[in-house]
């Protein structure tokens, strides 16, 4: 799967370089706004080096709802929030290799930063940080992150990590002494989200209230100076960013465009500079936008997959104890994963994307591991039939013998998944198909980013278990011990007891609950990858999800605009200080 990635990506490139060159070039043009002057107490910038100054827009299709990225993982946010609100300790290049941001250096048993039996973290932020309102950026922010997300009423995601310290001692305002009940695998990649100040926040039970969230005052290079609901938001130059001289840029223009020609058609007239997730393909893009635009391609972790719920929806019972009239019999969700013509969708429907089986696609934890239930519309009706659904007038199976349906039941099932992206309509459509020809009913329900990827707290279909199938694609870091757990342990599955859980197939396995224990008790790579590819296993063979394709991260990027590196770990912001216009 990676080598055929790989090659994919190469042939993608390339193309985009053999086209971008048969385009004329357009003639100079002004920079789109007058560089300002360096803020009151700013030492005047050397003219040597990048040209400063510039307003750049950037596309998005939706609205973030917020930019503390410890409160919601859904991408929207980050690609905005990485511009100002989650500068952490850490950041991950784009090789995949951590890299200290604020901290001075990587603790390391070498340096002394972690200790011989890896359960003490010492950390060294550099000198001179400040926050984006000048006021001191301390060790003790360091602790108060900690404080504020592992407290049990803030609301916070992904808190595994953050529960399993013990104690922050801060010696001084530059040094931080985590202390863990036990090793940590992920300790680098503990505050990679970014810093919460304590002087700007709140207190930490009322943090989904703060308005922090939404105009943070943060590390990064940028800061937000307004936000118009549905529109815009607007960022300027953070004066107390601590790598000096950056960012280059005065401004940065965040415009809400949810329908995707209207995105290529800004960046074909020279209106925006960036362009998250263009929905054409290469060629199609550079026929459109290619003498304003070329077109960034890079392998990304966006896995495209159907999520089954294993519960019966509605009954207020967050287990599968009662499961789900259809989906609770798992020959109906081999059925399903036997009706899907995968080769046709990755050729012929939704292109430039490549086959996948489990999460664990790529990255050092990859697993090869062969789909068990391939194409075969004949042994999905021959599994239908089993199960006991016939084929109704109408050509859509009903209930006769089922094991936990009514006689009579039909089968039909919404799929559920995000608005305003043109490739995963085409795949749904797709899938609809291919499931109306094996005697499966599919009825597309797409809605907001904020609804899909919503809290218990709000009652969000897949968190309270209200649902069929959602249908969205998802991506694991670097380092993937939290999102393993939050998204698969047992004891992950959300209720008014447990609202942050994201085990929303309600996947009950005591055998991955000890795969995922053992991947976060040992610092041997290869055991811990062992681990996950069992856990990959069974989830091919059990099905509580079902993967399609990989996407690779295509951005829009102005010939205008320099400075950038599109990473696969990263978002379409994470190096925002380094670009800079020309001509």
């Amino acid at each position: 799967m990676k080598t055929k990635l790989i090659y994919l990506v190469s042939f993608l490139v390339t193309l985009s370089l053999l086209l971008s060159a048969c385009q004329p070039t357009p003639a100079p043009a002004p920079t789109t706004a007058e560089p300002q002057s360096p803020p009151a107490g700013e030492a005047p910038q050397p003219d040597s080096g990048p040209p400063r100054g510039g307003t750049i827009v950037l596309i998005i299709p939706e609205e973030p709802t917020v930019l503390n990225r410890y409160l919601s993982d859904a991408a929207i946010n980050w690609q905005v929030g990485d511009a100002t609100a989650t500068t952490g300790l850490t950041v991950v290049d784009e090789n995949g290799e951590f890299q200290p941001m604020l901290a001075q250096e990587l603790p390391t048993i070498e340096n002394g930063g972690l200790s011989e039996d890896h359960t003490t973290v010492t950390w060294k932020l550099k000198p001179g940080l400040k926050w984006s309102d000048g006021q001191p950026l301390t060790s003790d922010d360091i602790k108060f992150t900690w404080e504020a997300i592992s407290h049990p009423e803030s609301g916070a995601l992904l808190v595994s990590g953050f529960t399993s310290i013990e104690s922050i001692e801060t010696p001084d305002e530059l040094t931080a002494i985590v202390q863990y009940a036990a090793p940590n695998v992920a300790y680098l990649s503990q505050f990679t989200f970014g810093l919460l100040p304590r002087h700007a926040t709140g207190t930490p039970e009322t943090m989904t209230a703060w308005e922090w969230n939404r105009k943070p005052v943060g590390a990064g290079p940028f800061v937000v100076t307004e936000w118009i609901a549905g529109d815009s938001i607007v960022m300027e130059r953070n004066p107390y960013f601590f790598d000096e001289g950056k960012p280059y840029l005065d401004k940065l223009v965040f415009k809400v465009i949810p329908e995707p020609a209207a995105q290529t058609a800004m960046m074909a007239q020279g209106d925006a500079h960036v362009h998250l997730w263009p929905s054409e393909t290469t060629p199609d893009y550079l026929k459109i936008a290619g003498e304003k635009a070329v077109l960034d391609i890079v392998p990304g972790i966006w896995n495209l997959a159907i999520d089954f719920n294993l519960s019966k929806p509605g009954d207020n019972d967050p287990t599968a104890a009662s499961p789900h009239p259809i989906l609770g019999d798992i020959r109906v969700r081999q059925a399903i994963s036997h009706a899907i013509d995968y080769q046709t969708m990755v050729t012929d429907v939704v292109k430039e994307t490549t086959l996948s089986t489990n999460p664990f696609a790529y990255g050092w934890y990859e697993c090869d591991i062969p789909r068990k239930y391939d194409f075969d519309p004949e042994s999905a009706k021959k599994l239908l039939e089993e199960a006991g659904w016939v084929v109704g007038a109408d050509g859509i199976r009903v209930a006769k013998g089922a094991l936990h349906a009514n006689d009579g039941t039909r089968l039909s099932l919404e799929l559920m998944g995000y608005t305003n992206f043109a490739p995963l309509q085409r795949a749904e459509e797709f899938i609809v198909e291919n499931l109306k020809a094996v005697g499966i009913e599919a009825r597309i329900q797409n809605v907001d980013f904020s609804i899909i990827f919503g809290s218990f707290s709000d009652g969000a279909p897949s968190k309270v278990g209200d649902f069929d199938m959602t249908f969205y694609d998802r991506g694991i870091d670097i380092e993937p011990s939290d999102e393993v757990r939050d998204r698969y342990h047992s004891e992950s599955i959300a209720s008014a007891d447990n609202p942050y859980g994201n085990n929303d197939k309600r996947w009950v396995n005591p055998e991955v609950d000890a795969f995922i224990d053992q991947a976060e008790n040992t610092f041997d790579q290869e055991e811990r990858r062992q681990a996950y590819c069992k856990i990959g296993e069974m989830m091919v063979e059990e099905l509580p999800e079902l993967y399609i394709f990989l996407f690779v991260d295509g951005y829009g990027f102005s010939k205008k605009l320099n400075g950038y590196t599109v990473s696969t770990w990263g978002s379409m912001t994470w190096d925002v200080q380094n670009w800079y216009m020309t001509p």
